[in-house]
């Protein structure tokens, strides 16, 4: 390949690098810088060392190589607009009405509904562990979870209250 027709040969391939970019990144930005980094990679090559007989075949191995590597050392492929940590805020609101919501059931529900949710005890392990039978243990936990439910305003089968569902 001579040099005057590495620039269109490059700008020929940038579609379809632009469109595998996407495949390993899930976005566009992303994908672009991705594309971008391995003709960058490839054009310093070219200009150093001898021609290369197969560019396309060279540029994409190049850009798998870069994202790979990426992966490996554990980078995002994605955009890095936002923080890498959840936001809490709701979270943490959330977390307060469920605790505001917990202090108003009696004692007897809310130990059971934490310890199944915090401890992951089923039902049969809460029943031995507070020396109750079974059928208590089922019915304070479903009383509690309708309790929680209206409190916490849920539906009966909203994502949230799959949450609070206790299996045993």
């Amino acid at each position: 390949m001579t040099r005057p027709d590495l620039g269109a040969d490059l700008t020929a391939l940038m579609p379809r690098l632009r469109r595998r970019a996407r495949r390993y990144t899930g976005s566009d930005a992303a994908a672009e810088d991705l594309a971008q980094e391995a003709l960058l990679r490839v054009w310093a090559r070219l200009l150093d060392d001898p021609p290369i007989e197969d560019l396309d075949r060279y540029l994409f191995t190049a850009m798998r190589n870069i994202a790979r590597r990426r992966q490996a050392a554990g980078e995002e492929l994605t955009d890095a607009v936002m923080p890498q940590t959840a936001p809490v805020a709701g979270d943490r609101l959330a977390a307060a009405d469920v605790l505001d919501a917990l202090a108003h059931l009696p004692p007897a529900q809310a130990t059971l509904i934490l310890e199944h949710a915090v401890d992951g005890a089923s039902h049969a392990e809460l029943a031995r562990r507070h020396g109750v039978p079974l059928g208590t243990v089922l019915s304070r936990v479903a009383r509690g979870r309708s309790e929680l439910r209206q409190r916490l305003g849920l539906r009966r089968r909203g994502a949230v209250a799959e949450l609070l569902s206790l299996r045993g």
